[in-house]
């Protein structure tokens, strides 16, 4: 049963359809609601272990919009570990560029975003894989 309280309306016509209908239930059911697909969703993502994945893959698709394109030409979001998003730099030179320049605004960004509780804090760093090539 839920919390709400029950209006006097609503507990005359239970007690009407109970009588009506020879119920044997002395408070009415839940009332029933209805769900979108985006109150319903995340929940089941979460509890198959596909949220994460869907989540990354949003952020790599949405990237070039939340950094901007000149940044986005130079960097690719990596792993998250421990709410950190680790960003992934072409080279040393951008890696600085980022780092003085415009770290705090990705962060920023990123949290006004996916919120703060998803992202604590970013660490850059040069790509260990070497995927981000700078295009011009």
């Amino acid at each position: 049963m839920s919390s709400r309280r029950i209006s006097k309306k609503d507990k005359v016509r239970w007690q009407v359809e109970r009588e009506r209908f020879q119920l044997e239930q002395h408070r009415p059911p839940a009332p029933y609601r209805v769900f979108t697909p985006e109150q319903v969703l995340p929940g089941v993502l979460r509890k198959i272990g596909l949220e994460q994945p869907l989540w990354e893959r949003i952020l790599a698709r949405d990237w070039e919009t939340l950094v901007g394109a000149q940044v986005a030409r130079h960097s690719r979001p990596g792993r998250i570990q421990n709410k950190i998003l680790y960003v992934f730099v072409a080279n040393s030179v951008w890696l600085v560029e980022l780092r003085r320049f415009a770290e705090q605004a990705m962060l920023q960004n990123l949290q006004a975003r996916f919120g703060r509780e998803r992202i604590k804090g970013i660490r850059l760093q040069l790509d260990p894989e070497g995927e981000v090539r700078s295009r011009k």
